[in-house]
């Protein structure tokens, strides 16, 4: 009776061969996915990802928070010159608006030290001062407090009420003599150049000590704006 042996052996080495086979063909199969995941998807996979975080910080972080509001340098109350020097201190590269009058006349951005200093030009009468800055994300701060500067380029009047212009006063006991008149209101008044000031309808009063003879006194006004005038009495004293 024939023996089966020697095909069975033959059998199982060709079947063990072609599942090597498949098994090599598997694992190259495999070890190439891997491969191309690692280079080609993953990386793809995570860009995206980062696209998206970045997306939400942009939009989480955006800037709504407005600059601070200027500090301006108190300007004079009152000048004569035209032109005037307005400054202040704002948040450091924010812009900041002069506003004169009711109108945006000039824009600049505030220095890293949060310093910013205007030039400008008024006009005759009361003018309004105030300023507001804007950031790079075109956030707008409330205004800063509000100024009134008046431009007053007129010379006081003065008026003498006594002693009048060549009058003769005579007796020691008159010899410290009052001197009255009207000017602008709250000007400063130089008597002989002792210091006085007119009040609020502009009146004044000071005195003056004269001397035996011929006496030449100086009336001198200077208003709040820095404007002046000047007028000399003559007043002749005998005892």
């Amino acid at each position: 009776m024939p023996t089966n042996k020697p095909v069975s052996s033959r059998l199982a080495k060709k079947q063990q061969k072609k599942l090597a086979q498949q098994t090599a063909l598997i694992i190259f199969v495999t070890i190439v996915l891997i491969l191309g995941f690692l280079f080609l998807v993953l990386p793809n996979i995570v860009r995206v990802a980062f696209n998206v975080l970045d997306g939400d910080v942009i939009t989480n972080s955006s800037d709504n928070i407005p600059p601070q509001v200027p500090i301006l340098n108190a300007p004079v109350e009152a000048t004569h010159s035209a032109s005037i020097k307005i400054s202040g201190f704002g948040e450091a590269k924010s812009e900041v608006i002069l506003v004169l009058n009711g109108e945006e006349v000039e824009k600049k951005t505030i220095s890293d030290e949060g310093e910013f200093s205007f030039e400008t030009s008024l006009t005759e009468g009361e003018n309004t001062i105030t300023t507001y800055a804007i950031d790079e994300s075109q956030n707008e701060s409330l205004t800063s407090r509000k100024y009134n500067i008046i431009l007053d380029t007129e010379s006081p009047t003065i008026e003498i009420e006594t002693p009048e212009d060549g009058s003769s006063i005579t007796l020691r006991k008159n010899q410290i003599t009052s001197v009255k008149g009207i000017t602008e209101p709250n000007a400063k008044v130089y008597i002989g150049g002792r210091l006085s000031f007119a009040n609020s309808e502009g009146n004044f009063a000071g005195t003056y000590s004269l001397i035996e003879g011929e006496n030449k006194i100086s009336i001198r006004s200077v208003d709040k704006a820095g404007n002046q005038s000047e007028l000399e009495l003559t007043v002749n004293f005998a005892y």
